[in-house]
């Protein structure tokens, strides 16, 4: 009986030490918003444009990439490695769209797909 007694301890102890890593490292995933920014929550992790591509509507995403060019209408080109997707980034995030042109950014928001595009919605962007 004492035999199970320190299992159960020992089990209990290792689950506490496994959950407070997590919870250590579930606060500190969230990046921190810049100056004039919306910081997004539930990002984890980076994803390649091709994975973005491949994931459904409304999923949370973020893409590090350069600005190519900018299409109009608050959109502009990301490239990664993987490819390039239209990302739509308010116009709060800038004065002059060109200013962003050639810049790297780490871009957060959700997938926007419909049965005619695929477009990411940036909540949060990161100049690099």
């Amino acid at each position: 009986m004492k035999v199970q007694t320190l299992q159960k301890i020992a089990i209990t102890s290792a689950a506490a030490v496994v959950l407070s890593a997590c919870a250590a490292n579930a606060t500190t995933a969230t990046p921190a918003p810049v100056s004039g920014t919306k910081a997004v929550s539930g990002v984890n992790g980076s994803s390649t444009v091709a994975q973005a591509k491949t994931l459904r509507d409304d999923a949370k995403v973020s893409l590090t990439g350069k600005l190519v060019r900018f299409v109009g209408n608050e959109k502009f080109e990301l490239q990664d490695r993987t490819g390039t997707i239209i990302v739509e980034i308010d116009d709060d995030y800038y004065h002059n769209p060109q200013e962003l042109v050639g810049k790297t950014v780490t871009v957060h928001g959700e997938v926007d797909r419909d049965s005619r595009k695929l477009e990411i919605d940036a909540n949060h962007v990161q100049l690099h």
